[in-house]
């Protein structure tokens, strides 16, 4: 529901059938308390309630969501004919998508309110919809809020979700960026298939517009950059493909029936036909070359405006494979794995993206399982950290993907049994309200500090270069100024950059409370404090050491305590039990320092289980 200076409008219509149109018809609507009534003219009653001084519906990290109670009756007379109950929210939305020195933007606006999306691509939760429930919706969206996600695009390939999916980002302040059912083909617009689309396209606007969380309409995924690029326009000769529905009939039909919300015609998507589709100086780009062809790293070579897909492949957690493949002796290359891998060469992919950064693990399932996990969290990290320090020239990330439909190596953050993939608890870094950066810009390092929270960010940012083994060889404390909903970025001193395979900086500065943190003797990692690492050269390259830690079990907490530095270490609480689950994914010791890893769903705790279960990086052999 839309907003109108200080007032609230609900604007409701209903359509009676010709041939049952009696004398007498009145609509009566009920919100906020606020009643309203309008006589039904001929087929058509439209009733609009004014809610005056309305408490807004924000996205979540913003403000409240505020959802009010709809109540619209038909009556004959004095006797009530039917009656409709919705929940509404009331905000505006709006995208920016003007000109400026960078190109063209893609920004998203909610009640003034310019936003960094911070999000994920949903597709379908099981390969059968009809297992999906109302409670496994809110569990896998109540995961993505606690991740920090504050958008979720429902994507072309998958499906109009139901009346449950919605109502539970209502709730819990998730935008969402709503495709039209259109990816990766060309489809014809001959009758009668034009007439079905857009009979459905008509039925699912209506039924979804009440929903305060829904922002964006998008005509299709990838079919734009598709025509361009994938050699449809040669092959097509001129047949119908599409394009009318994106640039003509969708927009058409939200212009018509939701015109509060924007419409976009594709994702990616340029804005005009005198740009290339995937422009990334212009709307919404895809940035899949990396993944295909090059190094995570290069996802610096750019800042596009809004990047609406990318990721990085890792298999599931080794309960679930263990679930799928029960009787395989599991190898990368085994026929299960093989099977439940449908990447275009896939697994050389993975491969080649492993040997850029680490020595790869020879015959160790494990090792290999980890690594390519950890792998795929610094992926999506070094997109992430890049294009959100370059707020407001970029507006947002969409992660590719949240969630999966079967056991199957792929992008997810959660896998297809629900387990909590590394790269999920890096999201939770990734995407909070504050995040602490190392970056190099233009050959020199520099610490780039995120702030979406609504405060300022200021305070003491301590730098520290350390080598392999812990000692200190130069310290230096800078102050953190960053505004509100901004951006600092600080240049590291020279003399402090780290050189070699034995040397690393650390930088650490104040976050937000957090209620995790450790206690105890010893120095914690974690709590309230935000932490960035660089080191100079690739992890196969640094020297590492034989890392050395101690491990003690308490109830339902596993506390890790470093005697040398442990990077990336990892509990992988499947491992435990197939129903456990960790807190935290990978963390980052320094000697002396240590974590408390908080366990659900393990029943026997053990110490030496728990030790098993832990991987960390360990030096080259």
């Amino acid at each position: 529901m839309t907003v109108e200076g200080d007032v609230g409008v609900v604007e409701l219509r209903v359509d009676v059938e010709r041939t049952r149109v009696e004398a007498g018809l009145v609509l009566e609507a009920r919100v906020g308390g606020r009643r309203a009534r309008a006589e039904v003219t001929g087929t058509h009653g439209v009733v609009r309630v004014e809610v005056a001084d309305p408490d807004l519906w924000w996205p979540r990290g913003y403000g409240e969501q505020t959802l009010y109670d709809v109540e619209l009756t038909l009556h004959h007379g004095s006797a009530p004919l039917d009656v409709w109950r919705r929940r509404v929210g009331f905000r505006s939305v709006g995208l920016d998508t003007s000109a400026d020195a960078h190109g063209s933007g893609f920004t998203l606006v909610v009640n003034g309110e310019r936003l960094f999306a911070r999000g994920v691509n949903w597709i379908p939760d099981d390969v059968f919809p009809s297992r999906v429930t109302r409670e496994r919706y809110r569990k896998r969206l109540r995961q993505a809020a606690h991740a920090g996600v504050d958008l979720v695009r429902v994507w072309g390939g998958g499906i109009y979700e139901s009346e449950d999916f919605y109502d539970a980002c209502d709730e819990l302040g998730l935008l969402v960026w709503q495709d039209f059912p259109f990816a990766c083909a060309a489809y014809p617009e001959e009758q009668p298939l034009r007439g079905e689309v857009e009979a459905e396209a008509r039925e699912n606007v209506v039924r979804l517009m009440p929903h305060p969380s829904l922002v964006l309409w998008n005509g299709n995924n990838e079919n734009l950059w598709g025509f361009r690029d994938w050699g449809w326009e040669e092959r097509l000769t001129g047949d119908s493909w599409g394009e009318g529905y994106y640039l003509g009939m969708l927009p058409r039909v939200v212009g018509e029936l939701d015109p509060t919300r924007p419409y976009t015609a594709g994702s990616p998507w340029s804005g005009s036909w005198e740009r290339h589709p995937n422009d990334p100086a212009h709307g919404t780009h895809h940035s899949w070359e990396v993944w295909n062809r090059q190094d995570y790293a290069e996802y610096r070579s750019e800042v596009p405006r809004f990047v609406a897909e990318f990721g990085w492949q890792a298999p599931p957690a080794h309960a679930t494979l263990r679930r799928a493949l029960p009787d395989e002796e599991l190898a990368a290359d085994s026929p299960g794995m093989l099977h439940h891998q449908k990447a275009e060469d896939g697994n050389g992919k993975l491969e080649r993206g492993l040997a850029r950064h680490f020595p790869l693990p020879q015959g160790d399932f494990d090792r290999w399982h980890y690594l390519t996990q950890v792998n795929q969290a610094r992926a999506v990290a070094t997109g992430v950290e890049h294009w959100r320090s370059h707020w407001p020239v970029c507006a947002g990330t969409i992660v590719w993907q949240l969630n999966d439909c079967w056991p199957v190596t792929s992008w997810a953050a959660i896998d297809g049994d629900g387990r909590e993939k590394p790269l999920y608890h890096e999201l939770r870094r990734l995407y909070a309200d504050r995040l602490l950066t190392l970056q190099v810009r233009d050959g020199r390092l520099v610490s780039a500090a995120v702030n979406q929270s609504a405060e300022p960010w200021t305070g003491p940012l301590t730098l520290r270069r350390l080598t392999v083994e812990g000692d200190v060889v130069g310290t230096a404390t800078l102050e953190l100024a960053v505004g509100a909903r901004s951006v600092g970025v600080v240049p590291v001193p020279a003399e402090l950059e780290p050189a070699g395979a034995k040397e690393f900086l650390v930088a650490d500065a104040g976050g937000l409370p957090a209620p995790d943190a450790s206690g105890g003797a010893g120095r914690a990692a974690g709590g309230g404090r935000l932490r960035a690492v660089h080191f100079p050269v690739a992890d196969r390259d640094f020297a590492l050491p034989r890392p050395e830690f101690t491990v003690d079990v308490t109830g339902g907490a596993v506390t890790v305590t470093a005697r040398t530095l442990v990077r990336d270490l990892l509990l992988q609480a499947d491992r435990l039990d197939p129903g456990a689950r960790a807190d935290r994914g990978l963390v980052t010791l320094l000697p002396g320092e240590r974590v408390t890893i908080g366990v659900e769903g393990w029943e026997t705790p053990d110490a030496a289980a728990a030790r098993a279960a832990l991987y960390c990086q360990e030096p080259a052999r």
